[in-house]
Order: C-alpha cells, then structure tokens, then sequence
C-alpha cells in the first residue's frame, strides 16, 4: 500500500482546522496566486527530485484545461476500478513550485491551499513539509521552520487519485491541481487560533480562546459594544436588526490581539422548526427556493473567480433563489461570506460521495446494499476521514450567518460514520439543522433533523405525509433542469406553498458543466480522448447556460419562485405577497389591460402589503372589441428590475367571424387535386393527402409538402418517453417503442365529395401497426381561405405522444412571423407560466435556443393566429407553432451545436397539441396532465392568405 492509499493517515502535520479569516494589522498575506513552474508526470514513481525543464501553469486552476492529462466526464461509476482504498498503480503527478519572499521572520508562517486535487505533498526549500488530503478543503501547514529570511522556494506535489477520491465521486467533470487561492500568512507567535460566534436574535457571543480586545460594531462602523483583554463574551443586544436573506444586516466583529485584528461578519438570526414542522427563520414561516450550485467555469473548470462568483450569486437573486445547497462540497470561503452579504440560505455540504459504490458489481440490481458493509461509511478504518472531513468543513464555516443546514454529503449510504458525523455536529450547539438525503432514504431520519428526497414526484409526497412524520419535508434535488425544461416547478411550489410542513428544494442544478474546444463548441462526456467510462452531456442539465446566459427554463423558475401571486374574479384583483420579510412598499406594482396584445390601460402604484399578506384592487376593465384576447398582466419590479409576472384573462374570447365566400371548384388532374381562385393556386396531392404547393399571387409559399406528424426532436427530459416513441436504437431493436422517429402515412382514400377534400389515413412507426387512424377534411373559399378538420383516433395502446400536427417547409426568405398567443420565449404546457398571451414577432433565427445538444425548442403554446410568409393560420380554440432554421431531423440527429446544418429552408409547425417538457432526465415522469394522450382527436385550423400579401 501506497501512503495516499492508506485511510488511517489522510494528513501529516496539517493544522486542525479553525474558522476562516485572513488576519489584519501587523500580520502580513502573500498571495501566491499567478504563474508556477510546472511539471506533469504520467506516473508518480517517475517524480525527479531536480527538475530542470519546467512548464509553466497559472494557480489556481485546473491542468486538465492547461494541457495536461485527459479530461473526463462521470457521474456515478469511478474511473477507476472499485477497489479501495487502491488507485491505479500508474497516478498521475503535477509538480509545482515557486519562490516567495520573506522579509523577515518575526512570527509564525503558514502555508494554506483553499482547494487542490486530489492530494498534496508540501515541501519547502527541499524539505517535507507535510501531506493533505480533501479537495474541496481548507488545508493549512505550519512552515515556520521551513523558511529564512529572503527567498524561499515552496513545492506542491499534486497527485490525480489518493485513496480520499473514493469520496468524492461527485457528478462533474473531474480536473485536478490546484483550483482555489493560496498563500502564505505570517502572524505573531502568540496569535488566536479560531473564533468562535454564535447568535441568534438576542444575543451573539465571542469565543477566541485568548485574551483579546473584542468589538462589537453595527453595519454603520459604530462600535456597539467592547470589551477589552477577555477570551470570550456574550452581548445581548436590545433592538438588533435581524439578519435574513431578504435583508440581510451583517454586524461586525473586530478581535485584536498583539498587533493583529481579525474580523469577522455576523449576523442575528435564529433557526426553528415550529409544531406545524415549518421552517422559521426569526421566528417567521420561510419556504426555501433554492438551487445546487458546483464551482463550475467552461473555461477554468473548478475554478470561479470572485466577479464570476458576484455574478452567479446576483443572476439567482434576479431568478428569486433564495436558498443555495454547495452540492456536494464546501465552496470557495469567499462564496459563503458573499451570501452572507448578499443574502442566501445556504444548505453547506461536505466534501463527501461514494455514489460509485452502487455500480460495483455486475450484473446486479443498481441500489444501496449496505448490508454488505462494503461501503465506506461501514468501515472502521474510514472513519477517521470521513468524520474529520465533516470537521473541516464545520469549523470553516461555523461563523457563516448564511449557513442554515449542514450536509454530511451525498448519495454516500448512511452508516455508522455518518452517525459520528451528526454526533460531532451536536456538539456544536449552533441551532442549524442537520441534513441528510441518505438517511431519509435508508430509514434513519431520526439521525437527522429534515426529511429529505430527490426527484419524488408530487404522488410520492403525498404518500410521505401518509406516514405521520413530523419531520419538514425538503427536496434536496428535484425539478431536474436538463436541457429543455424543467417543465414541472410551477407544480411542486405551488404545493410547497399551500403546505406548512413542506419547506422548499433546490432545482438541480445552476450551470451546465461543459469545456469550450478551440471553435467555441461546448464539449461534455464521450468528446474526450482516453475517456474509460463518461456520462454523456448527463453535466448540461443547469437552468442557466455554461455563460450564465438564461433561458425559458431560468424564467420558468424564475416565475415559480416569485414573491408575487394575484386572483382575479369579477373585477377584483387580489395581491398576495410572498416574502418572508418585505413590505411590497418597497417594489413597485404595476397592471395592464391588453386588447389583442395592445395596451388599453396601464397603471403603475405602490401597494403597502405585509409579508404573507394580501390585498383587493378594484379593476375597471374598458368596453372595447377585441378579436383574439383580452387579458390582464401584472408585474413588480425592485430597483428596476422585474422579479414577478402573473397574467389574467379578463373575458372569453368571442366567437370567429369567418368568411361567408362560397367554396371553389376543386378540380382532378392526374393524381392531385387542384383549387384556382383570383389570387392563389393550391395543389393538393391524392397521393399523399396533402398540399404540395400554395401560390398566392404566383409566389409559391411552400418549399415541400405539409406533413401531418408526431415526432419532435427529443429533449434531454425525453430520454425516458423514448422508450415509447422511438429515436433509440437500442430501444427499437428491442420492439418496445412505437418508432415514431421512421413514420410512415398512409392515405387510404382521398376524394372530392360535395366540394370538399376528403382523407382517409393512417400515421405509423416502422415495422409497428399504425398509431393514428383519421379523417381529414379540406376546404377552400373564393377568397382563399382554407378550412381544415383533422379528426381521428390514437391507438388505445399508444401512451401518449410527443405532438401532433401539421409541418411544413417555407423559402428561407420567409423567416419572419407574427404570433398572437404566449410569449416571447418558447413556452410548453408546463413551462409557460413566465410568459403572457399577446402579439409578438420574432424569426427563425431568434426562435433557435442554444442548448448544449440541438433538441426540440422554440415552441408557442395559446396560439391563435400566426402570420408567416404569406400565409395566416387560426382557429377558434387554439393551437401550438414553431418556426426554426432547422428541419426535426436535422435536431434530432446532432449531438453538438457545431452538427447542425442549415438546409436553406424555413420550417415551421401547426400543432393541435404539444406534450410538455417535464424534467425526466432524472426528475419524474411527465405527469399526466402534460402529456398528449388524448385518444380522440378534433383539430380545426383555417389558412389563409394574409391580408396584407402581395
């Protein structure tokens, strides 16, 4: 056995870990942040003592994206056989070294790494210095009677594996070296070793453990409180200001001790759970709308610079994210002091998960067997690890006001050694809660202080409050935001809303984790060379893009966070107002009417409502016509930006005034049927039983035939549903799908009877009988308008389908459209909740959503009418439409952006209806509501030349 291999001495002369704090006054900091000499090892064993040919690196970062070593993607399998506490014999090394300046020696000097992986050897002018295991944890080494006075030279040997990484087998890309800040700290000999603050929201003590002069101040710099030469205090304090994540008010603590200061921010605030199994924050009711975040750049990997943390933290504030869980490891400290500025409910997790345990053997069901005691959390001699691992991240962030809940990991199993990590989190006696999805899984809640679960659908909650437990229901992970979607979010909070018990989640999760290649392609599992087990694009599953750019899924979380809900019924809006702390007086409220997406009335006012409160305004809604809606839109918006959007409709809409033009003579020739008027000419196929070209003014406005069809480019929240439509291969070998993907339409019967069109036919999957039988009639007026009744029946043994509708090609030059129905982004029957029904335009080109893999986008749901080329579409109920500069097989094909082609052609989609998006990549299955399993079908939809044609 290797020494890394060995359990039992995962550290050598490693400080115990304290608080974190960069000292002040006469201590001095030496960043050792920048450019390294360099060196990568294929092997360990080849280490060369003298190294004269250096490469150079920057620190922090990760090597993998410097040009070292082969990046990989995996989510539960190790990339290693499962042999603790072995790696493989050949374990890559990276050899860095640099010099540092000492100007003299007056006290004592330390080493820290903040973050580096997976272990390192420290060594200082030659000398060992000490070893550290735990990526994601704050390591610090006492090197003062390493150095001298002027130039020294430090050296960190970064080994890829050690045993400590079968802990933390986290789902990301996996980088090694040294990924967060380091530098040498030098203090006076007789320093504080760690602070200790506790508060809540009377009193806040001090513990430094020497004597020291301990200051109170408030945000202002006023000093509230001092007391000099003690080595602890405790202050109560009349009036404080609370501390929450809506405002959160951080008071100051100043230590000083010979010469150096240490300060501290805190803030008041108590944590409790009430008899209804509330959450109370202050004694108020608070509903967590969180998120797991992982440290995760396309460019730096592990690596967040501070601005890329304030722009993290501030786009989630503008999402309404309230709660952040660390999945799964203490971030960066400069993260948790910005949440406790900013204002978070931080979920702070360990440093710890052995998900790989469950795909170790063959051949075996995938699950949790414990009973084996072969998982580390069984095994005495992973003990020691295990529990200092939870230590290290405790006593980090033990000041952090933000930090509500620790987590003693993930997806890790629940054993004795999580046992004696929740005993030493009891000592603490910090009133945080205590979280633990494994217990709630494996049946030892009673270990923990909330029952947590990932991905359970809104049946499987109702079945958990079946069981009298007590416990405050939490989703750690649900709402799985994997490509398009997630579809389903809007559901679970309106249900955490209506119940006490349940207090919050975190959507998994905040970023898609991907590598940019040299063209700026975004690349993820499977695109790496040497890659011996991957995951495929299973790390693009963030609700903002890898550039934190957002799209309809953000807004969709967005929405089902807001701070905002209205009522609206017979004139009278009721304005309820979700925060916890905030008097909506501090936002500004804003309603209007709109007329066929045209504003009538606009109103802008201040409403003072208090927290959990509501509020009637009487509205006045204006007599006007209207042809596709009349609705009511209301907005609030703080330091002007929009933080919640809730959409009425106000009237139902009146009835269609069609045409009274008599119809025209359809005539035969050969094997179509062709409809002439004064301005169009409409060639309808007998053959295929549709229209194979539409020229309005003699300017053809298809570019092929309409199509009736089922299939759409699959999401990657499909990849389940699959197993019923098709798109596999592996799935359709197997005779279990219904091969949507290879349709095949059948025209049994096309004929003119009493002037009309009139089709028999069928849509099937190869090699499957067919799962659409219909009828189809097709209309056409002197005025060129056409009618269309589709009618038909769905196989009683069909689930359900993707979609259903018509598709066709338009000339390229045809890109722009208009659309009265739900906008402007792409909207699903789940996910729509963040757009209003109005008029919008837009283009092929604005319509297409750069997910990671091309998949299905840019739909419209609540359509009415559509305007593109020359053609308008409508119908009484109403339909779904998308246009894109790609054809659905061109999408479902591509694995990368950088696949799709352009075929020169607009394509556009009239749908009756749209399955929804869900979030079954990992999340539920798609809840029966939302998909289109309806059994028989009636969609009519008229096309006509636009009024305004040429």
């Amino acid at each position: 056995m290797r020494n890394y291999e060995n359990p039992l001495v995962t550290s050598e002369n490693r400080m115990n870990p304290r608080s974190y704090y960069i000292p002040e006054g006469v201590s001095e900091l030496q960043m050792l942040n920048g450019e390294w000499s360099f060196k990568y090892y294929k092997r360990d064993i080849d280490v060369k003592d003298e190294i004269a040919d250096w490469d150079k690196i920057m620190v922090p970062s990760c090597w993998q994206l410097q040009g070292y070593d082969d990046l990989n993607y995996t989510n539960i399998n190790y990339p290693y056989p499962v042999d603790p506490p072995y790696v493989p014999d050949d374990n890559p090394c990276g050899v860095y070294q640099r010099e540092f300046d000492i100007k003299k020696v007056w006290g004592k000097i330390y080493f820290v790494l903040e973050g580096v992986s997976s272990c390192a050897y420290i060594y200082v002018n030659k000398e060992y210095v000490g070893f550290t295991q735990g990526s994601h944890l704050q390591a610090e080494f006492d090197i003062t009677k390493f150095v001298t006075k002027g130039t020294n030279t430090i050296q960190v040997r970064v080994l890829k594996w050690c045993c400590g990484s079968y802990l933390e087998d986290q789902d990301f890309l996996r980088y090694n070296g040294i990924f967060r800040d380091c530098y040498i700290l030098q203090r006076p000999k007789d320093h504080i070793e760690d602070v200790r603050i506790l508060s809540d929201a009377e009193k806040i003590s001090v513990d430094v453990g020497k004597e020291a002069d301990i200051a109170l101040l408030d945000a202002e710099e006023n000093v509230l409180q001092l007391e000099r030469n003690a080595c602890n205090v405790e202050w109560k304090i009349e009036n404080p200001i609370l501390w929450n994540a809506e405002k959160p008010y951080l008071y100051t603590i100043k230590i000083k001790r010979n010469g150096e200061e240490i300060v501290q921010k805190t803030g008041m605030r108590s944590i409790a759970i009430s008899e209804k199994s509330e959450l109370l924050i202050n004694g108020v009711p608070v509903k967590l709308h969180g998120v797991n975040h992982h440290d995760t750049d396309p460019k730096t990997g592990w690596y967040q610079t501070p601005e890329a943390l304030v722009k993290d933290l501030r786009l989630m504030k503008e999402l309404n994210i309230n709660c952040i869980r660390t999945s799964h490891y203490p971030p960066t400290p400069h993260m948790i002091e910005l949440c406790d500025e900013m204002g978070f409910y931080v979920i702070l997790e360990n440093d710890m998960e052995t998900h790989g345990f469950r795909m170790r053997n063959p051949n075996e069901e995938d699950r949790y067997d414990i009973e084996t005691g072969e998982w580390p959390c069984q095994r005495a001699e992973w003990k020691k690890e295990m529990v200092e691992r939870m230590q290290r991240t405790v006593m980090r962030d033990k000041n952090h006001t933000s930090v509500i809940m620790w987590s003693l990991g993930n997806e890790s199993a629940f054993g004795e050694n999580m046992k004696e990590m929740v005993r030493f989190i009891r000592t603490q006696k910090d009133c945080r809660l205590i979280h633990s999805e494994d217990a709630s899984r494996l049946g030892e809640s009673d270990y923990v202080d909330v029952h947590s679960t990932m991905y359970h659908s809104l049946e499987e909650v109702e079945a958990f409050f079946k069981t009298g437990s007590k416990q405050p229901y939490f989703f750690c992970e649900y709402c799985h935001a994997m490509g398009n979607g997630p579809g389903d979010i809007y559901d679970y909070n309106e249900l955490i809303h209506a119940t006490p018990q349940m207090i919050g989640g975190c959507v998994w999760e905040w970023a898609d984790h991907v590598v940019l290649d040299e063209k700026g392609v975004q690349r993820y599992g499977g695109d790496f060379q040497n890659e011996k087990t991957h995951d495929s694009n299973f790390c693009c599953d963030g609700m903002v893009f890898s550039d934190r750019s957002i799209r309809s899924g953000s807004l969709e979380v967005k929405t089902a966070y807001q701070p905002m809900v209205t009522q609206y019924e017979n004139g009278v809006l009721t304005v309820t107002n979700r925060y916890d702390f905030t008097n909506m007086e501090d936002c500004e409220f804003t309603y209007e009417i709109q007329a066929d997406g045209e504003t009538i009335v606009f109103r802008t006012m201040k409403l003072a409502i208090e927290p959990h409160e509501s509020l009637k305004l009487n509205i006045d809604v204006p007599k006007v016509e209207y042809q596709y809606g009349l609705y009511l839109n209301c907005r609030l918006y703080k330091d002007g930006k929009e933080y919640a959007v809730t959409h009425h409709k106000l009237a139902d809409t009146p009835a269609r005034q069609k045409s009274d033009e008599a119809a025209v003579q359809a005539v035969y020739e050969g094997e179509n049927v062709v409809i002439t008027g004064e301005h169009f000419r409409y060639v309808f196929s007998r053959h295929y039983g549709t229209f194979t070209s539409m020229k309005i003014n003699g300017k053809e406005q298809l570019a092929g035939p309409m199509r009736l069809t089922a299939w759409r480019a699959p999401t990657d929240n499909d990849c389940n549903a699959q197993l019923e439509w098709g798109g596999l291969e592996s799935y359709r070998q197997n005779g279990r799908s219904e091969n949507l993907d290879k349709q095949f339409s059948k025209i049994y019967d096309c004929e003119i009877k009493d002037g009309r069109i009139i089709v028999k036919g069928a849509l099937a999957g190869v090699a499957r009988r067919p799962f659409f039988k219909y009828m189809m009639s097709v209309n056409v007026t002197k005025d060129g308008r056409i009618d269309i009744l589709l009618e038909g029946n769905v196989h009683e043994r069909t689930k359900y389908l993707p979609r259903l509708g018509f598709e066709f090609d338009i000339p390229e030059s045809n890109a722009a459209f208009t659309y009265y129905g739900r906008g402007e982004g792409e909207t699903y029957c789940d996910e729509c909740h963040y757009a209003t029904i109005g008029m919008y335009e837009s283009n092929a080109e604005k319509e297409y959503v750069h997910y990671v893999r091309p998949q299905e986008h840019g739909n419209h749901i609540d359509v009415k009418m559509l305007k593109i080329g020359n053609l308008k579409f409508e119908t009484e109920k109403t339909f779904e439409c998308k246009v894109s500069q790609y054809s659905t097989e061109v999408l479902t094909r591509a694995q990368h952006t950088d696949e799709l082609i352009k075929d020169g052609k607009t394509h556009v989609r009239v749908d009756y209806k749209v399955s929804g998006v869900g979030s079954n990549a990992c999340g539920p299955f798609l809840a029966e509501k939302y998909q289109l399993n309806d059994k028989q079908i009636c969609f009519e939809v008229e096309i006509s030349p636009d009024e305004h044609y040429e």
